[in-house]
């Protein structure tokens, strides 16, 4: 093979390079995904990962403005359309707003990703009636409230995709986070009868459940997060981009036979 020969061969495998990254990196384009808790933690990592994708998104938020308005202009920085509006999940009203403005914005919903949440670490003495109905709110009326908002629009069109962000505490348990892993062993049920609702209708409902993910907002120590690494299989504990990928195969068609499943990016700590 002469010169020439060879670097004909070298610039079209950089083509078909090139097109397969075009590709991969818009999987999700034309699509709009309205993401709950969007601004810090594993939904941030989100929202970058669908920009990516070439995904209008949505960023709900309802503390940590500042972190809210500093994703707008990464993710805009990138042409990608985006905005970030406030949103208390546990109430109604605020989640009918919500998606009202979303609508108005982007004209339709294509996937929502359930991924507003709290954590608080502490003794069934030491909860109160209040901090357990809080967690339920946040994790179950919340999930329940945003999924209802959007059916209609997903069932009408015959499309659609619903993330929800579980947690294998909703599978395992762990002492002093019973209200947390009650109400994500509630989500978990949810994700599963609601796909089978839905699914006829030409919407598909799944979930993801990580495992410890070292976002910074959690209440361990360091000393915990390294003995608990340690004995994972993996050796270390999950990053908020470790998570991303199993969001972005759910919402895109690659998912397309997915429904009422649960993804399980854990390190191996559970091997359901």
């Amino acid at each position: 093979m002469g010169f020439n020969e060879i670097s004909f061969v070298i610039c079209l495998l950089l083509i078909l390079k090139f097109l397969k990254e075009k590709i991969l990196s818009a999987r999700l384009e034309n699509k709009t995904t309205v993401i709950t808790g969007g601004n810090t933690g594993i939904g941030k990592a989100i929202c970058k990962a669908f920009a990516k994708e070439s995904s209008n998104v949505v960023i709900g938020w309802y503390e940590h403005e500042a972190e809210a308005l500093n994703l707008v202009d990464e993710i805009t920085a990138n042409n990608i359309s985006v905005k970030a509006i406030q949103v208390d999940v546990t109430d109604e009203k605020s989640v009918k707003n919500f998606f009202r403005t979303a609508i108005e914005l982007f004209g339709d919903i294509d996937i929502l990703i359930n991924n507003a949440g709290i954590q608080k670490a502490q003794s069934i003495t030491e909860t109160s009636l209040e901090d357990w109905e809080n967690m339920m709110s946040v994790h179950l009326r919340g999930a329940f409230l945003c999924s209802r908002a959007v059916t209609s629009h997903m069932t009408n069109r015959g499309s659609g995709a619903i993330i929800n962000v579980c947690s294998q505490l909703g599978y395992i348990g762990r002492e002093n986070y019973t209200a947390y892993s009650a109400a994500k062993g509630g989500l978990v049920a949810f994700t599963r009868a609601l796909a089978k609702e839905l699914a006829p209708q030409g919407v598909r409902v799944n979930g993801v459940s990580p495992g410890l993910v070292d976002t910074g907002f959690d209440p361990l120590s360091d000393e915990v997060k390294r003995e608990h690494a340690s004995r994972l299989p993996l050796a270390r504990l999950g990053t908020p981009e470790d998570m991303t990928s199993a969001f972005v195969f759910l919402a895109s068609e690659e998912g397309r036979y997915y429904c009422g499943q649960l993804l399980h990016p854990n390190g191996g700590e559970i091997m359901p």
